[in-house]
């Protein structure tokens, strides 16, 4: 079962996503210029976005460098002597999650953060946390050697599973130490406009020193800074796909909690967007248009093509419109040459665009929580 994931989405003018030089990203597709977000901003904003973790209920994973020091403060919490705590953490790390190269936790530099960032779920935390203390109360230090054992093993224990469902959905991948691989249930697409964008635009601003004045000085008049910001707007195409079997099997065979990972995570989909300069331009947008397809028996597939000719209006046209128009077209010719098996399908249209597809016009429901519904009770039927 595969449930993928779309979304026309416009944006009033902003900067959600920026490179190295600070102006939006884009990327060139079907000849000309569009605006992109890029996967990487949209699984991070999706992740720890309080919608997800409320919809989850559970606790969400910790990307980090700075493990050894939380380890250090949970240790303590225990009655652990800190400085027994210090010692030993930054020991057992580096032998119990690294391979025989012993490079990834090799190097730490004062504050003891490791070279890495290391993705760890709150069950791994507590495991190692409870495994030290033991040792502690038993007034004994940890063992290397069998300390490195023990990592050995506890890699083999949490193998290709997870508690954490953003580790299932979005994997985990150590070079290092492939044993503490976990793949990815959940492909997440670089957002595209769907139409040409050819260039940033930007906002020359002023900043006004509120007491140069007051104070009389000869050159009271000007700005105390000046500057510039870039931004962009567009309609964009966004996609993700979610493959329900590796889900499952990443959240050691959990199947409510599967399932309660979907929900959460197309809730994600549809409300949360990067977060790049949202103060200076409020980039909180409601997606124009949302389709799921559940499907059992082929691959989930990205519509992205519907736009490889992009989207042309006339004057003081808009473009979310025909974008949900060509969109729909798409859909039902790719489904007609293609297709295996009928899909479960769903769609949430707040605007009431055209659909030029009966399947998708019978397939409209009436809300976010109907639209995830439809998805998780497909599950149910698997």
């Amino acid at each position: 079962m595969i449930i993928e994931l779309h979304a026309i989405h416009s944006f009033a003018p902003s900067n959600l996503n920026r490179d190295d030089t600070g102006n939006p990203k884009e990327a060139l597709f079907g000849g000309v210029r569009r605006a992109r977000i890029s996967s990487q901003s949209a699984k991070r904003a999706m992740r720890v976005s309080d919608i997800f973790k409320d919809s989850v209920r559970v606790s969400i994973a910790n990307r980090t460098r700075h493990l050894i020091p939380h380890l250090v403060e949970r240790l303590e919490q225990e009655g652990v002597d800190k400085d027994w705590a210090t010692q030993h953490a930054a020991d057992v790390i580096s032998r119990a999650n690294v391979s025989k190269s012993n490079k990834l936790y090799a190097k730490l530099d004062k504050d003891l953060q490791t070279s890495v960032a290391i993705y760890i779920s709150e069950s791994e935390v507590r495991q190692i946390v409870a495994d030290l203390a033991e040792i502690y109360r038993k007034g004994e230090s940890p063992d290397l050697k069998e300390w490195g054992k023990w990592g050995k093993a506890f890699s083999k224990k949490i193998k290709d599973r997870t508690s954490a469902p953003d580790i299932a959905l979005f994997g985990r991948m150590l070079a290092d130490n492939p044993e503490l691989n976990i793949d990815a249930a959940c492909q997440v697409a670089h957002a595209i406009s769907t139409h040409e964008v050819n260039t940033a635009e930007f906002d020359y601003f002023t900043a006004v020193d509120d007491w140069k004045a007051d104070l009389q000085m000869e050159d009271a008049t000007g700005a105390a800074m000046i500057g510039l910001v870039a931004f962009n707007s567009a309609t964009y195409y966004r996609c993700a796909r979610i493959d329900w079997e590796q889900l499952v099997s990443n959240l050691n065979d959990d199947v409510e909690l599967a399932k309660q990972t979907v929900g959460a995570f197309m809730r994600a989909f549809a409300l949360v967007v990067p977060s790049g300069m949202q103060n200076s331009f409020v980039n909180k947008h409601l997606p124009d248009f949302l389709l799921a397809a559940a499907r059992p028996n082929n691959d989930g597939q990205s519509l992205a093509n519907a736009f490889e000719q992009p989207v042309r209006v006339k004057q003081d046209s808009g473009f979310a419109a025909p974008s949900v128009k060509k969109l729909a077209a798409y859909w039902e010719q790719v489904e007609s040459c293609f297709r295996l098996s009928k899909p479960t399908v769903a769609v949430l249209n707040p605007r009431g665009y055209e659909l030029p597809s009966d399947e998708l016009s019978q397939a409209t429901v009436a809300s976010l929580s109907d639209w995830a519904a439809a998805m998780t009770n497909a599950l149910d039927e698997t």
